[in-house]
C-alpha cells in the first residue's frame, strides 16, 4: 500500500512510493499478479515510459484507491483515469510531460485526497480543480504556472500544498497544515500570513527573506520550519510565541549572535545554525582535523563547541571532548614540557580457535623469521619450537623499528568462544585488525564463520576500522589450492559489499509515509526519519578499510602500514612529556605490582611529573586485568580446580567464616574441601554461580585483600559480567556469603521458572491479559556477550529472576516480564531479542512501565556498538495473542514519540478490518533514547 512523500527531498528525487503486495512493477515493465486483478487496491507503473493507459480501467480495477503513474512519458492527464473516478482516492502524476490536464478528467476524480502533479510542464491549472472537495495533498511544484486558479480556496480540506509561488489565494486555506514554497524569490512574506493558522510544517529555505512580518509570530501550529539559506540577520521578538516548534533550519543566514528569541522555546529539539556569523558559536564536527592551532585555547569566549567525528590527534579527542578549557590547559603543558614522540599502534590479532593467532604473535614479536605456518616460503634451518598455543587473551610489545622507536602492542584475542563476551572491550579505534586464516583447512562454505562473521563484528563495533586478512598454513596447501582459496575469500567479501543492505536502504525513500499502516513507516516523525536515514549514512560512509585480502606474509606491510598518517595518524602525536613521565611512574614499583591505584595515589604521582590534580589520568594494571579476566573466561575445569586448591594453601574454605570441615582429621578436611571445590567448579560452569570468597581463592596472588576484592567484583559489575545475586540494594551482607552470578555461563536454554507458552501467554493466565512485545532484529551480527551483559544491566530493575541461557523470567514489582534471545537458524533468518510483558488493557500502562526501563537500558548498550545495523519493532497484540508464527511489526520509532492525539485505535494489516488499541503500540511516556539513535555515535565507545 501506499505512502506519501513528507519532505521536499524526497519529492525533489523522485524517489516512488513502494509498491503494493498486491501488484508491482520495475522499471522494466514487469507487472506480478498474485490476486485477481479486480481486488488490486494499488497499482504502481512508475518509470516505465508510458504514453497512454488502456481502456476500460474502472470496469477493471474496481477496488482501485491508489494509482502510481509517475516517472512516464504523459503529455496530457489519460482519460482512462476518469473511470477510476468513483472511488480513486491517490493519484500520482509527478515526472511526466503534462502539458495540460483536462477538465472533464479532473472533475470526475472527485474522491481523491492526493494529488501530486510536481515537475511537469502545467502553464495552468483548470478551475475545476476547485471541485475536488476531498482533497487534502496537492503537489504542484516545479511546472510553468503563472497564476493559480481562485478555485483553490474551495479546498477547504487542504493540509499540504507543494507550489513555486506564493499566491494570495493560500491565504484562504485556514486548514493547510504543510506548505512548501522553497527556492523561490519571495523577498518577503505577507503580514497577513497568520490566517494560515493550521500550518504546522513550512519550508521556506532559499526563498529570499531578509526579515519576517510579525503576522508570521502567529502561525503558532508550527512545528517544522525551515528557514535556511535566506538572508535573515535577526528574528522578531514576538517568534517566541512559537511554542509548538520542534525543530528549526536557520544555517546559511547573517546571524551574528544567537537570536535570543529563541530561548523561551521550551520544546524546541533541533536547531540549526551553521553557516552563520556567530562568534560564540564554534560546530567543527564531520570533518577531517587531525591538529587544532596552537593558540586554539584561547577562544574561550565560545559557549557552543562540537568537534566529535575528527580524525583529531593533537590535542588527542578525548582532551577535545571535554571543551575548550582542556584544549587550553593541553597546550599550556605542551609549550611548557619537552614534547615526547610515541609511536605506538594497538595491533589485534582475531580468528577462530586453531587459526594460527598464537604461532603469528611469536613470529612477530620474537623476531622469528615467518615459516611454515604462517608464510609461503619454508625456513630449512628453522630451530625454534612451535609455542604452545594460547591460555587466553595475551598482550605482548613487539618494537618493529628500533631506530625510529615504532612500537606495536598486540592484542592475542583467544579465538575460543568463552571468550567472546570479553573480546569486544579491546577493540577500538586507531589500531589494526588482523584477521587470521587457517588456509590449510578453509573452505569457501567457511567464509561466513571463519572471515564473514568477524569483518561484521569489528565493523559493528569500530566504524571504519583498518583491517588486513592473513592466511596461515600455506606451506600445507598446493599452489594452486593457495591461490584458490585466497581469490574465494577475495571475491566473497567483495560480493558482501555489493550486496550491502546499507546502500540499498539508502536508495529507498525512508521520508515515505501515508495514513495506511501498510507502509513500513507510517506514524514515524520526520525527526525519527532523519535519524534513521542519518545512520544508514553514518554506516556507509563508514565501512571497514579492508587493505588487502589475503596477506601470506606480514611483518613488512604493518611496518609500512603504520608509515601512513592518513590511516593511523594517532601514531604519530605528540604529547606532552609529562604525559610520558607519568605513564613511566604508574609502572615502577611499588604501584606497577598493585592491582589499582586510588585517586590519591595517582594524584601524588601527577605531581611528580609535574601535573596538577585537575588533569591527572589513572592508568590500569591492564596486564593484570588480562589476567584476571582470563581465569573467569577459560572454561576448563582442570585449570579452575588446581587454582582453588593452590589458593586454598594455609587457609580454611573461607575467610573469617566458620567451616564444617575444620574438626575433621587434616586428611579428611582435605579431602572434603576438594570435593566441595569441585562442587563450586562445577556450579560455575553449568550455571554461572560462585561465591566471593571462592573468587578470591580463584585470583590470588593479583587479590590480596578484601578491598581488592570488592573494587574487582564492582569493577566487573560496571562491565556487565556478573551481578550479586544476594546483596540488597545499597545494604551490607551483615556477613552472610555474597555470591555472584555470571550470565555467559548459564547452561539450560530457558529458566527453570514459569516460561511463556510459544512467547505469547503466560501458562496458565487468562488470554483476557494482552502483551506486549517489543523485538530487536540483527540481520548480520549479534553483538557477542550481548545478551549476557544485557542481562546483568538490566538486574537493579528486575526482582524474582530465572535465568536461561537464551532467557530470563522476572518481575518488575508485581508485573512478570520475560528477555528473550532468538539465534539465527539460518542465512537468511536473522538473530533477535525481544523484551515483553501483559496486562490487562486497562491497566496495560503497568506493563508498559515494567518494559520501559528494559528497553532503555537495551538502547544504551547497543551505543557501543555505533556500526551495528538493527531494527526495532512493537509486535502486535492482537497477532500475538491469535497464535501468529508471523505478527505484524509496528516501528519501533514510535517507542520515542508521544501517542497521536485524537487516535484510540490503529489497523493492524494482518488482521484486516480488526483495530488495535492505540495503547497497545504507543508507551504512555515516550522513551527517554531513542531506538537506532546515534546521537553522540561512538563517543562513549572511544573513551573506553
Amino acid at each position: 500500500r501506499q505512502g506519501r512523500s513528507g519532505s521536499k527531498r524526497a519529492r525533489e528525487t523522485g524517489a516512488g512510493p513502494s509498491a503494493a503486495p498486491h501488484a508491482a512493477a520495475g522499471s522494466r515493465a514487469r507487472v506480478r499478479v498474485s490476486v485477481p486483478i479486480g481486488d488490486i487496491e494499488v497499482l504502481n507503473l512508475g518509470n516505465n515510459g508510458l504514453e497512454e493507459v488502456p481502456e476500460g480501467l474502472g470496469s477493471a480495477l474496481g477496488s482501485l484507491r491508489v494509482l502510481v503513474l509517475r516517472r512516464n512519458h504523459f503529455a496530457r492527464l489519460p482519460t482512462a483515469v476518469a473511470e477510476l473516478g468513483h472511488h480513486l482516492t491517490e493519484l500520482d502524476l509527478s515526472h511526466n510531460r503534462l502539458t495540460a490536464l483536462g477538465a472533464k478528467v479532473v472533475s470526475a476524480l472527485r474522491e481523491l485526497h492526493k494529488l501530486n502533479l510536481s515537475h511537469n510542464q502545467l502553464p495552468a491549472l483548470p478551475s475545476q480543480l476547485g471541485v475536488l472537495a476531498h482533497l487534502e495533498e496537492l503537489g504542484v511544484s516545479f511546472n510553468r504556472l503563472a497564476h493559480l486558479p481562485d478555485s483553490l480556496s474551495c479546498l477547504y480540506r487542504l493540509r499540504t500544498l507543494d507550489l513555486t509561488a506564493f499566491p494570495r489565494q493560500l491565504l484562504q486555506l485556514a486548514t493547510l497544515e504543510e506548505l512548501d514554497v522553497s527556492s523561490n524569490w519571495l523577498k518577503g512574506l505577507p503580514d497577513d500570513i497568520s490566517a494560515l493558522r493550521a500550518l504546522k510544517i513550512l519550508w521556506l529555505s532559499g526563498a529570499e527573506l531578509g526579515t519576517l512580518p510579525i503576522g508570521f509570530c502567529e502561525l503558532t501550529s508550527l512545528e517544522s520550519l525551515m528557514l535556511d539559506n535566506n538572508g535573515l540577520q535577526d528574528l522578531p521578538t514576538q517568534f517566541s510565541q512559537l511554542q509548538r516548534l520542534k525543530m528549526l533550519n536557520l544555517s546559511s543566514n547573517h546571524f551574528e549572535e544567537f537570536p535570543a528569541p529563541l530561548l523561551p522555546l521550551a520544546g524546541l529539539e533541533e536547531v540549526y545554525l551553521s553557516r552563520n556569523q556567530l562568534t560564540s558559536e564554534l560546530v567543527l564536527q564531520g570533518n577531517q582535523i587531525a591538529v587544532l592551532p596552537d593558540n586554539f585555547g584561547q577562544l574561550s569566549h565560545v559557549g557552543l563547541w562540537k568537534i566529535k567525528d575528527n580524525p583529531l590527534i593533537q590535542p588527542p579527542y578525548e582532551v577535545c571532548m571535554k571543551g575548550i578549557p582542556y584544549i587550553a590547559a593541553y597546550q599550556k603543558e605542551l609549550a611548557h614540557s619537552q614534547p615526547a614522540v610515541q609511536p605506538r599502534l594497538k595491533l589485534l590479532l582475531m580468528g577462530h580457535k586453531a587459526a594460527g593467532k598464537t604461532w603469528l604473535r611469536h613470529c612477530l614479536t620474537e623476531e622469528v623469521v615467518e615459516g611454515s605456518h604462517a608464510g609461503r616460503d619454508k625456513q630449512k634451518n628453522y630451530s625454534l619450537s612451535p609455542p604452545a598455543s594460547s591460555k587466553g587473551i595475551e598482550v605482548t610489545s613487539w618494537t618493529a623499528d628500533a631506530s625510529r622507536g615504532l612500537r606495536f602492542i598486540v592484542y592475542d584475542l583467544a579465538g575460543d568462544e568463552s571468550y567472546e563476551v570479553i573480546q569486544p572491550f579491546f577493540l577500538s579505534l586507531g589500531a589494526l585488525y588482523v584477521l587470521v586464516v587457517n588456509l590449510a583447512t578453509y573452505e569457501p562454505c567457511c567464509f561466513p564463520s571463519t572471515v564473514d562473521s568477524f569483518l561484521h563484528r569489528v565493523g559493528a563495533r569500530v566504524p571504519h576500522a583498518v583491517m588486513c586478512i592473513v592466511g596461515t598454513h600455506a606451506d600445507l596447501c598446493e599452489e594452486q589450492e593457495l591461490e584458490e582459496k585466497c581469490l574465494d575469500i577475495h571475491r566473497q567479501i567483495a560480493l558482501q559489499e555489493k550486496h550491502d543492505v546499507v546502500d540499498e536502504a539508502l536508495a529507498r525513500d525512508f521520508e515515505l509515509r501515508s495514513a495506511s499502516p501498510h507502509v513500513a513507516y507510517y506514524g514515524v516523525s520526520d525527526k525519527n526519519l532523519r535519524r534513521r536515514k542519518a545512520h544508514f549514512q553514518y554506516l556507509l560512509n563508514h565501512r571497514l578499510q579492508i587493505l588487502s585480502p589475503v596477506l601470506p606474509r606480514l611483518r613488512d606491510k604493518l611496518i609500512s602500514v603504520a608509515e601512513h598518517r592518513e590511516i593511523f595518524p594517532n601514531l604519530h602525536r605528540v604529547l606532552p612529556g609529562s604525559w610520558q613521565v607519568l605513564e613511566e611512574l604508574h609502572f615502577q614499583p611499588p604501584q606497577a605490582q598493585r592491582f589499582w591505584l586510588s585517586w590519591w595515589d595517582s594524584a601524588r604521582l601527577g605531581l611528580q611529573a609535574g601535573l596538577t590534580e585537575d588533569r591527572i589520568h589513572v592508568f590500569h594494571n591492564l596486564t593484570c586485568l588480562i589476567d584476571i579476566l582470563n581465569v573467569f573466561f577459560q572454561r576448563d575445569a582442570s585449570l579452575l580446580l588446581h587454582k582453588l586448591l593452590l589458593g586454598t594453601s594455609g587457609e580454611s574454605e573461607g575467610e573469617g567464616e566458620s567451616s564444617p570441615v575444620m574438626s575433621l582429621p587434616t586428611q579428611s578436611q582435605d579431602l572434603l574441601w576438594a570435593t566441595q571445590l569441585h562442587h563450586y567448579v562445577e556450579g560455575f560452569l553449568l550455571h554461572g554461580l560462585l561465591p566471593a570468597h571462592v573468587i578470591r581463592l580463584l585470583l590470588k596472588p593479583h587479590i590480596q585483600a578484601q578491598q581488592d576484592l570488592q573494587l574487582l567484583l564492582e569493577l566487573l559489575e560496571k562491565m556487565g559480567l556478573c551481578y550479586c545475586l544476594n546483596k540488597p540494594k545499597g545494604k551490607p551482607l551483615n556477613g552472610s556469603t555474597a555470591w555472584y552470578k555470571f550470565p555467559c555461563y548459564v547452561q539450560n536454554e530457558v529458566s527453570h521458572a514459569e516460561t511463556w507458552n510459544n512467547g505469547t501467554n503466560l501458562v496458565g493466565q487468562s488470554f483476557v491479559a494482552e502483551q506486549l512485545q517489543i523485538e530487536y532484529s540483527f540481520p548480520f551480527t549479534f553483538p557477542p556477550g550481548l545478551f549476557a551483559r544485557y542481562s546483568v544491566q538490566i538486574n537493579s530493575h528486575v526482582v524474582h529472576r530465572s535465568d536461561g541461557k537464551f532467557q530470563i523470567f522476572a518481575y518488575r514489582g508485581k508485573v512478570p516480564v520475560v528477555v528473550s534471545y532468538r539465534p539465527a537458524k539460518g542465512v537468511l533468518q536473522p538473530d533477535t531479542l525481544s523484551i515483553a510483558s501483559q496486562a490487562s488493557l486497562p491497566n496495560i500502562w503497568t506493563a508498559w512501565q515494567a518494559i520501559t526501563p528494559l528497553v532503555e537500558e537495551l538502547n544504551v548498550l547497543l551505543q557501543e556498538w555505533p556500526g551495528l545495523h538493527y531494527t526495532v519493532h512493537i509486535l502486535c497484540s492482537k497477532c500475538l495473542k491469535r497464535g501468529s508464527p508471523n505478527p505484524h511489526a509496528f516501528p519501533g520509532e514510535l517507542l520515542s514519540q508521544p501517542r497521536p492525539e485524537g487516535v484510540a485505535e490503529i489497523i493492524c494489516p494482518k488482521i484486516g478490518s480488526e483495530q488495535v488499541n492505540v495503547a497497545l503500540v504507543y508507551p504512555p511516556t515516550p522513551t527517554v533514547i531513542s531506538p537506532c539513535s546515534k546521537k553522540n555515535v561512538g563517543e562513549k565507545h572511544r573513551n573506553q
